[in-house]
């Protein structure tokens, strides 16, 4: 599974729960990426965000936030 997948399976659990702002600063992270190369990157700051700052919607896409995390040890530290 790509961190797309899960990314994907976010907005679904994010639009089932209403939290409508969070999906949407996710997405403007995943847009403002795609103009500068930085896709990955900007959606991992907003979800290491969401974490710290809004810890009840992080509880609920807890799994896909770790597995997209996971991700990037994957391919950017080996």
């Amino acid at each position: 599974m790509s961190w797309m997948d899960d990314l994907y399976v976010i907005y679904q659990k994010l639009d089932a729960t209403g939290c409508e702002e969070v999906k949407h600063n996710i997405l403007k992270a995943q847009i403002d990426g795609c103009k500068r190369g930085e896709i990955y990157f900007l959606v991992l700051q907003q979800l290491v965000q969401i974490k710290t700052d809004k810890v009840p919607v992080y509880e609920l896409i807890k799994g896909e936030v770790e597995n997209i995390i996971h991700y990037s040890k994957g391919q950017y530290l080996s």
